[in-house]
């Protein structure tokens, strides 16, 4: 059975993972001509958002009590399955 600490580790190593696909979205957007540029940024700016959300929940983890913690887990979970569905999302408009 997941530990509580265990389940937290893990939803920070797909956050960090999650970080550095967005950020290579963002080299990307770097490099985008202007009008595609703006669409990448409205993309970006929603991952962005996202992802502080993800973190947000994940802190949550950490303060949730043993009577809170499946539904603070549920919750992180479905905040993160958002985020990467989303990542993958501005994957395939990016390219």
């Amino acid at each position: 059975m997941e530990t509580n600490e265990t389940y937290k580790q893990k939803m920070m190593a797909r956050l960090e993972k999650c970080d550095v696909e967005i950020y290579l979205l963002d080299l990307m957007a770097v490099d985008a001509y202007s009008d595609t540029k703006a669409k990448y940024t409205k993309e970006l700016d929603i991952l962005h958002a996202k992802k502080r959300e993800a973190a947000k929940k994940i802190q949550e983890l950490g303060y949730a009590s043993v009577e809170t913690w499946e539904k603070v887990k549920i919750s992180a979970n479905e905040v993160m399955e958002d985020l990467v569905s989303d990542i993958a999302h501005a994957d395939i408009v990016f390219n």
